[in-house]
């Protein structure tokens, strides 16, 4: 079905699993062991889900209508607008996932009377809007843009759960400082390594972002300055993730410590090695999905420790 292709639905599926295992893995038995319900029963927490697969479905949406000329060009053979379905009905399509997203949030936002909540919903709407239609041909504000989002599907459910936090703040502070140190560490791990592959990903489809007039970091500084700041994050992931591995260490998680370093450490260096002899638009391709493996790696290692 070309409507449900235009959406991802793998990475939809990615996100909705992400957060049921933050809230069901992390959360929830965090709340559970001094007797705090969670502010979303199972019903509820699904329907945030929803929404936020909803904006998720809605970015890719927009992006793909706004994108059109730009994606005949870098990917002729996955385009779908004008091909499987008209323009006229992806708008209508973004307009029904947006709109039905927005009431969902409204439920949510006064059923567990958190009206700030719904605030966040028209913000990431119109931030993945502008994204897709100034943003992202700007140098490094468009990856910065996508990096928060990626962060998002995480904190978004911290803080739905802000209230409920602060109730285990004041029964268990230990229990609540390890709990922010298991949530701040996917946060940031997917903030980091969404920059890294987003530049990566601009230097895979800088043929077409040229010719569109298009302002990324390749195009404007060159391939040699937009592999500098690529490499840049590539190290600063590494010490990000060194530094988690000593507060692993110390918190006694030697299997989470050994999965870092093997499913998650080892693998950063190879795409570094491999971000050095990278010329063609194959080998950036190749390693724009090594770095999603290393993201993955990054999701199970939160479990393996939670």
């Amino acid at each position: 079905m070309p409507y449900l292709q235009l959406i991802r639905p793998p990475n939809l599926i990615i996100v909705a699993i992400t957060q049921f295992l933050i809230q069901y893995l992390v959360l929830v038995p965090a709340f559970q062991e001094v007797g705090i319900t969670s502010a979303l029963d199972l019903f509820h927490f699904s329907l945030l889900a929803f929404s936020t697969v909803l904006i998720a479905a809605g970015g890719y949406v927009i992006n793909d209508i706004i994108d059109y000329e730009i994606d005949v060009i870098n990917k002729p053979e996955r385009l779908i607008i004008n091909r499987l379905i008209s323009m006229r009905a992806a708008y209508l399509y973004y307009g029904f996932l947006t709109i039905l997203g927005f009431f969902i949030s409204l439920y949510l936002a006064i059923y567990i009377d958190n009206l700030p909540l719904l605030s966040l919903y028209p913000m990431a709407v119109g931030l993945l809007f502008c994204y897709s239609k100034y943003f992202k041909q700007r140098v490094l504000i468009g990856n910065v843009v996508v990096a928060i989002f990626c962060a998002f599907v995480a904190g978004i459910i911290w803080f739905a759960e802000r209230n409920t936090y602060a109730q285990l703040w004041e029964s268990n502070p230990e229990s609540a400082t390890y709990l922010q140190f298991i949530l701040g560490f996917y946060l940031l791990f997917a903030f980091i390594a969404t920059m890294f592959r987003e530049i990566v990903k601009d230097m895979e489809d800088v043929e077409g972002d040229r010719l569109y007039n298009c302002r990324t970091l390749p195009i404007v500084y060159g391939f040699k300055t937009a592999k500098i700041v690529a490499f840049l994050f590539g190290i600063l992931l590494v010490i990000f993730l060194c530094f988690t591995a000593w507060r692993i260490f110390e918190y006694g998680h030697l299997y989470g410590l050994l999965f870092l370093i093997i499913a998650i450490l080892v693998p950063v260096f190879v795409v570094l090695f491999l971000l050095n002899k990278a010329t063609i638009a194959s080998d950036f391709k190749r390693l724009s999905t090594l770095t999603k493996f290393i993201m993955l790696s990054g999701l199970l290692l939160l479990f393996l420790i939670a």
